[in-house]
């Protein structure tokens, strides 16, 4: 007998979704399936209505006889269920040979409205990180007329949620534990149905109950800046002593209160050669993710010695996937790269573009969108236009349809899965690596 004939091939369904609902959304708008927080996937018409039933809690039976109960979709329905939860639990793979799996050949976005958010509510900042997209150094720090207040935060906030039907939301800056009113800032997120993760250097929260507050707030992640495995390399990239140790103390911090953290590296010049080591110091922490991504040459990195070139960037991460991996840690790579030099995808990083006004809506500390938090142009704002006006405005188009990329990437077999990479990088180094560059691109 085929398993979806048994009588108890169903028991485990409600049970199952009354615990996974918090980690995925779905969204009618583009049928998306977002796994939280920032794993998309496209539905059908049916699958999205099953899903969305079963998250609003709904039961098995009450599905079953909505969308009828013969031996057909009763099949359908078991593999499907069956295949999400595989993809939940990341067993899915890609899903080839599934029954509720259809593989169809990438073409760009198909999302229509962004699938993750940020907002930086301040560039005020304890550090003077010689990377810094923000140049943030230590300026402004009794606060900017240029930052919006709580009440306006909190607007913004039901504007992702209710607008741009995104369901988390990152704080980051600057520092955002600077700003008095982050607690109160996480729990408005919260209180709409938001994921709130925080984007930190860590070292505020060392020696306090500050870690304590945000969770209680309802914060539910945080990713900390560790950008060398020792005091001295670390402490040379911040310019200020000290930082290594209160970030690995804030750390501590969050992991005592329940918070989810993980680690994030910007590759540079300067600790390139000592990556591995961190790995090794994200594992003796007792932590199972971490996440790197290259230098990008704006803000305080501009005119700097300090990038790394899409030329480079392989074998500089090459033996960090393979520790990640040896130590079972789960590494993530974020920077978008253009195939032709390094394929992620081939590497088992996953798909990596530039998400400026397409999977990414990013908010200055003045409300003003920003294609991505490094990309010092503003779209629109959202204090005094409406979400559509603005993502839908011709320069967020322009970003959206990749047409910043190089020329050289036109005709290019594997432009609709890199979109000519970041558009940052070229502005500052130039295309010249790009000359009959196609070594690495084969998936």
């Amino acid at each position: 007998m085929e398993t979806w004939k048994n009588k108890d091939a169903f028991s485990w369904v409600d049970d199952y979704f009354s615990h996974i609902s918090p980690h995925f959304d779905v969204r009618e708008k583009d049928l998306l399936l977002i796994i939280l927080p920032n794993r998309a996937m496209k539905l059908n018409s049916t699958g999205f209505k099953v899903l969305k039933f079963m998250k609003e809690g709904g039961s098995f039976a009450n599905l079953s006889a909505k969308i009828g109960d013969n031996d057909d979709r009763r099949r359908e329905l078991f593999h499907f269920l069956c295949d999400f939860r595989s993809l939940m639990t990341g067993c899915l793979g890609e899903g080839r040979g599934r029954k509720a799996v259809s593989i169809e050949q990438y073409s760009g976005s198909f999302n229509t409205l962004p699938v993750l958010s940020e907002i930086a509510v301040t560039y005020r900042c304890n550090l003077k990180c010689r990377f810094c997209y923000a140049a943030c150094g230590c300026q402004r720090k009794d606060g900017d007329a240029s930052e919006m207040s709580t009440k306006e935060i909190l607007k913004i906030l039901k504007v992702i949620r209710n607008d741009a039907k995104v369901p988390s939301v990152s704080f980051t800056g600057g520092e955002p534990l600077l700003r008095n009113d982050l607690e109160e800032l996480v729990s408005g997120a919260k209180n709409i149905g938001l994921r709130v993760n925080l984007i930190t250097n860590g070292t505020l929260l060392a020696g306090n109950d500050r870690a304590e507050r945000l969770h209680k707030a309802g914060l539910n992640s945080a990713q900390v800046s560790l950008e060398g495995p020792t005091a001295e390399i670390h402490d040379n990239l911040t310019e200020i002593p000290g930082s290594f140790e209160k970030t690995m103390s804030g750390i501590s911090s969050l992991k005592k209160a329940g918070i989810h953290v993980h680690t994030n590296t910007t590759i540079n010049s300067k600790n390139s050669n000592h990556l591995v080591d961190i790995v090794r110091t994200v594992s003796k922490l007792g932590m199972k993710r971490m996440s790197m991504n290259m230098v990008i040459p704006t803000g305080s990195a501009v005119n700097s010695n300090l990038q790394v070139s899409y030329s480079e960037i392989w074998p500089v991460i090459e033996p960090v996937r393979n520790e990640t991996r040896r130590l079972g840690i789960d590494f993530m790579w974020y920077s978008p790269t253009p195939m032709c030099i390094f394929n992620p995808l081939a590497e088992g990083f996953g798909n990596k573009s530039c998400a400026a006004c397409d999977g990414l809506l990013s908010v200055a500390p003045n409300g003003d969108v920003l294609p991505c938090s490094s990309y010092p142009q503003s779209v629109g704002n959202l204090l005094r236009q409406p979400f559509s006006e603005v993502w839908n405005s011709a320069s967020s188009v322009f970003f959206r349809k990749k047409e910043y990329a190089p020329g050289e990437c036109d005709g290019c077999g594997k432009f609709a899965a890199c979109a000519g990479a970041c558009p940052l990088y070229w502005s500052a180094m130039g295309t010249a690596e790009l000359f009959g560059r196609r070594k690495h691109a084969a998936a």
